[in-house]
């Protein structure tokens, strides 16, 4: 049995259930704070301390947040499914508009925004094909069309010339509409999810989530919230004791790259009928 320290989370119920589930198997003590006030959690969090690390929040941008109490008291925060760019990288599209400040102590379970994009550029190209981008005019969809761009999406702006449209958008906004207009396969990012694409033929959702997160015909973000309280329990069974050892037997035991991203992290193309219900398809 693991004791003395303990682990906060802030996160929803069903992610928070899937930690205390690992957490209590190992003996660990978990201290939950739901996901209504996370900035507040991870202040109280970097103050407790016998607390060896914090799991969430569960947004980007709650994350962002919640690293400036949390990274100067060196605590470490696991974001299981935080996939903005501006967590890690300031050096990326997205990721240079007032980027968070974890100072080494932010580690993140699935892929960021950016490897997604250059999975689906990378596909794209070894099929030798050509896409049109369909972007929304909001920050989401000139960060992810930077990202495509980055990551070398061979593309044209003509839809006669392209072979698929890859839509980097938002349910409700008119990018879906403008997209589904062209009658061409479509590969989305994570955001269309429910919004009306209206008659259409094939759609995939490119997603950082592999077949094991597959419930019930939908996406389950417990996988990662439980991958993150495992690593948790193997890092503390390496004998650390404090947060930096903590620290530094997760980023061994992950593998995190020197920003806290995860190393070679799966990416996989969803397939969506016509209900939303989203199967696996492939890896990208």
């Amino acid at each position: 049995m693991i004791c003395r320290m303990l682990v906060h989370s802030a996160l929803p119920r069903p992610l928070t259930e899937a930690v205390e589930a690992v957490l209590g198997a190992a003996g660990i003590e978990h201290v939950s704070h739901g996901d209504a006030e996370p900035v507040a959690a991870a202040q109280r969090a970097a103050g407790d301390d016998r607390a060896i690390a914090l799991i969430g929040p569960f947004r980007s941008r709650d994350v962002a947040e919640a690293v400036e109490a949390t990274a100067p008291a060196g605590l470490p925060l696991l974001a299981p499914v935080a996939t903005w760019a501006g967590l890690t990288r300031d050096d990326e599209p997205g990721g240079d508009d007032d980027p968070a400040r974890p100072r080494g102590t932010l580690l993140r379970i699935v892929a960021r925004d950016t490897v997604v994009a250059q999975r689906i550029a990378a596909d794209v190209a070894a099929r030798g094909q050509r896409a049109l981008v369909v972007a929304g005019d909001h920050a989401y969809g000139v960060q992810l069309d930077g990202q495509l761009r980055l990551g070398g999406l061979p593309r044209t702006a003509r839809a006669a010339d392209a072979d698929l449209v890859i839509l980097a958008g938002l349910a409700g906004e008119p990018e879906l509409a403008r997209a589904a207009a062209l009658s061409l396969p479509i590969i989305a990012f994570d955001g269309v999810q429910g919004g009306d694409i209206g008659p259409r033929g094939e759609l995939g959702v490119a997603l950082p989530f592999a077949p094991e997160s597959h419930e019930h015909g939908q996406v389950a973000m417990t996988g990662p919230a439980r991958r993150a309280a495992q690593l948790l329990v193997s890092a503390l069974r390496t004998g650390a004791t404090s947060r930096p050892e903590l620290l530094g037997a997760l980023r061994s035991l992950g593998p995190f790259d020197a920003r806290g991203d995860p190393v070679d992290p799966p990416v996989w193309l969803w397939r969506a009928d016509a209900g939303w219900r989203l199967t696996p398809e492939r890896p990208l």
